[in-house]
């Protein structure tokens, strides 16, 4: 959910106010000499760089400011460019805690003088660690950009809308060209109820399993049928609705709720009012090159929705435990613009029950990120059911000092995040020591980089890496000799560490994807040449997986884990891993079975991209994977993906978007937290009916093997495009409703004895 705060701290100094004409120290290879130009004295930053400055901090001896802070930075800059400028921050995240994007402003290049207020919020700042006492900002433009001053205050309420605005606004602009071709869906006639056939706004109830699109039109009952949702004392449900223009073009269309009441009063529940950005994305199965996808979910925003057009709106609703009485409850949805109004009835339904949370059920859920994301990501993704992050060693991990087999790490930045992840009620990290086994030896990056030395320059660390690839690339089944030792110190000093700073259990993977062992296949390395996949990499998993475990002995926050893309290849690796991951149980649908009887833990796991819907997540994290009992997931990937503006394609792998007002997600989200929570009822149901009655196993046995009847035939490919969707959308809540009016009638039915 969205909640912007406003520091109302005292602070002991005054804020900043950094004028770059006077600084020193700035890279002549970022930033050009000193000009003047009327009445503005200035520096440029150059094209195509990172023009970079350093500054003291200025919020006191913490690593961040104070949680809830939120900063406006004032650029005075002349707009010299042709696209957006970036700001960015020095933020204890992103790839090797480098620079993270904050904003873009500005690229109109009308050469006007400008001031931009950038908000920049306390997880987008800190501390630069070893140096302590400064941080970074720099500024990306691809032409030469005046720069005159930066102020520096607190951000004013209406910050949050602005910069969601501007960033809308910046997205349509760079997209506007792929915007006249780009398909808006396909077009559907519109039903209307006859009462209704002379209104200008159509609000229609669709669920959010089903976009809407901007060719979308009511379908039959759907303008006349009141939103609904049923809900739990301690969950969030969504509603989702279209507004279609009938007959005449809309003009600033939004929405609000009004109270909810029934007989136990007003509901007690937060509500979460968000509007759809149809976004330019490379088109699939529309035909053409790019098409219109309902991309992004913001705070709720008006929007102009053209003649026989929609748009698409969503309600997610968070009742608040006891706070919330069970009952049913109505109210309206009021829809309005320029002269036009509109109405849609709302009905809830608050169950008498408390569902388990993810830990009570014993579900464990996390997602890829290839460097660490912002708190407020870590807060929205807990809120959405997930418990823990899947990172990757090639973009976090310690800062590390090696000489001999001494190994020094540094965990400032980590201890930081991970104290962050505890609160938001996280227990899990996978942490991925390595990569795709095709780039095989250069992709295991902790073995690379353990190779290395302390103090070696820029070329004797190339070096390093060309003798470490030769030398594993002769003797590719082991771990080599001088890694060894420095691999079960880096564990051990690891494990130690985070059992004393309570960081949630680590689930250490060696590498990535060991049962591509039975491939044969090589990337084109331009460095230097690689082995790639084959045999070895069996062994060589096994030889690391045992290094994790002789770091490790002795401490009980330390698993090893595996994500294996074969089901019988990755048999071989039962005795190495204590969680077993896999995307292939449709080549074997007994997987779970065999892995459970080697004492090992089933995880499953499955993917994403850039214009993935809800019902697809919401199946496969769901009752499909419930039908193999796994107990935990994950999701490749979070935030591999361009920043906002994807339409160029590629590698578009992620839901989510952080901002320094919370998170903008995608409607893959709410289908993940959907589909956990149906496996919460599962749960409940397991709790509340078969405690009861051990033959109401036969329900779940007949919804799982119609849940693995019902999946499609695509995303079978273990490698480059996997995922579970399901043939009739519509029985996701036909299966969950079963399971409900199930544990609702338990509550009230006598205990059966055997």
């Amino acid at each position: 959910m969205f909640v912007v705060l406003f520091s109302s701290a005292v602070f002991a100094a005054e804020l900043p106010t950094w004028n770059l004409t006077a600084m020193e120290g700035l890279s002549a290879q970022q930033w050009g000499p000193v000009a003047a130009e009327d009445g503005h004295k200035y520096r440029p930053a150059l094209a195509g760089r990172q023009a970079l400055w350093t500054v003291r901090v200025w919020w006191g001896d913490s690593f961040r400011p104070a949680e809830g802070t939120v900063y406006s930075l004032r650029i005075t800059y002349k707009d010299t460019a042709s696209e957006p400028v970036v700001l960015h921050s020095h933020a204890g995240v992103a790839s090797y805690y480098g620079l993270s994007e904050v904003h873009r402003f500005g690229g109109l290049a009308d050469g006007k003088w400008k001031t931009a207020d950038v908000p920049v919020s306390w997880d987008l700042v800190c501390r630069k660690h070893p140096s302590d006492g400064v941080t970074e900002f720099a500024i990306e433009s691809n032409a030469d950009l005046p720069v005159e001053s930066v102020v520096v205050g607190l951000a004013k309420p209406g910050a949050a809308e602005t910069y969601f605005r501007e960033t809308r606004e910046w997205i349509a602009r760079v997209q506007a060209d792929k915007r006249k071709t780009a398909s808006p869906g396909r077009r559907q006639e519109p039903v209307i109820p006859e009462g209704m056939k002379e209104q200008a706004v159509i609000p229609y109830a669709r669920t959010f399993l089903s976009a809407v699109y901007p060719g979308s039109a009511p379908q039959k009952s759907e303008a006349a049928a009141p939103l609904k949702l049923r809900i739990a004392r301690n969950e969030y449900e969504t509603a989702t609705f279209g507004v279609y223009a009938n007959g005449r073009d809309l003009k600033n269309v939004t929405f609000k709720v009004g109270k909810l009441a029934g007989p136990a009063g007003e509901l007690a529940a937060e509500l979460d009012l968000r509007t759809a950005e149809y976004a330019v994305v490379t088109a699939g199965r529309d035909g053409g090159k790019y098409r219109l996808f309902p991309q992004r979910l913001w705070p709720a925003y008006p929007v102009d929705i053209a003649k026989g057009r929609s748009y698409w709106f969503w309600i997610t609703m968070h009742t608040l435990g006891q706070a919330s009485k069970p009952g049913t409850y109505t109210g309206t949805v009021s829809v309005s613009g320029d002269g036009v109004s509109g109405q849609l009835p709302v009905e809830v339904e608050v169950l008498p029950v408390m569902l388990p949370t993810m830990q009570e059920a014993g579900l464990s859920l996390g997602t890829c990120i290839g460097g660490l994301v912002p708190q407020q990501d870590l807060a929205t993704l807990a809120e959405n059911n997930h418990t823990g992050m899947h990172i990757w060693f090639g973009g976090a991990q310690p800062q590390m000092k090696i000489s001999g087999e001494k190994v020094e790490l540094d965990f400032t930045y980590l201890d930081d995040w991970m104290a962050y992840a505890r609160k938001c009620g996280m227990t899990h990290m996978f942490w991925f020591f390595g990569g795709d086994p095709y780039g095989f030896p250069d992709t295991l990056n902790l073995e690379r980089d353990l190779y290395r030395h302390e103090g070696a320059t820029p070329q004797e660390r190339g070096d390093l890496r060309r003798e470490y690839i030769a030398k594993l690339n002769e003797k590719p089944e082991k771990v080599l000799p001088r890694v060894r030792p420095r691999y079960v110190n880096f564990v051990r000093q690891t494990a130690q560490h985070g059992k004393q700073k309570d960081w949630p259990l680590l689930i250490m993977h060696p590498f990535d994807e060991p049962a591509k062992w039975v491939q044969s296949s090589a990337w084109d390395n331009p460095f230097a040449k690689v082995k790639g996949t084959g045999p070895w990499i069996k062994d060589h998993f096994k030889d690391a997986s045992a290094l994790i475990r002789e770091g490790a002995k002795g401490y009980d926050n330390v698993l090893v884990g595996g994500d294996m893309h074969h089901a019988e290849p990755s048999m071989v690796f039962m005795d190495d891993v204590d969680v077993f991951c896999t995307n292939a149980i449709h080549e074997d649908l007994k997987l779970g079975d065999k892995v459970r009887a080697a004492g090992v833990q089933f995880w499953q796991y499955s993917g994403c991209n850039d214009q993935t819907e809800a019902h697809r997540s919401r199946f496969a994290f769901g009752f499909y994977f419930g039908a193999f009992d796994s107990v935990g997931s994950l999701i490749w990937a979070y935030n591999t993906l361009e920043r906002f503006d994807t339409s160029g394609g590629g590698g578009q792998w992620g839901y989510g978007w952080y901002t320094p007002f919370g998170t903008v997600f995608g409607p893959f989200m709410a289908g993940v937290r959907e589909g956990f929570d149906d496996r919460r009822w599962i749960a409940a149901y397991k709790q509340q009916v078969l405690a009861k009655d051990p033959e109401a196993k036969k329900m779940l046995d007949d919804i799982f093997a119609e849940a693995i009847a019902q999946r499609t035939g695509g995303g079978r490919d273990t490698v480059y495009d996997f995922y579970a969707e399901v043939q009739r959308r519509e029985k996701l809540d036909q299966w969950r409703n079963q399971i409900i009016d199930a544990v609702l009638a338990s509550q009230t039915r006598p205990t059966k004895t055997e």
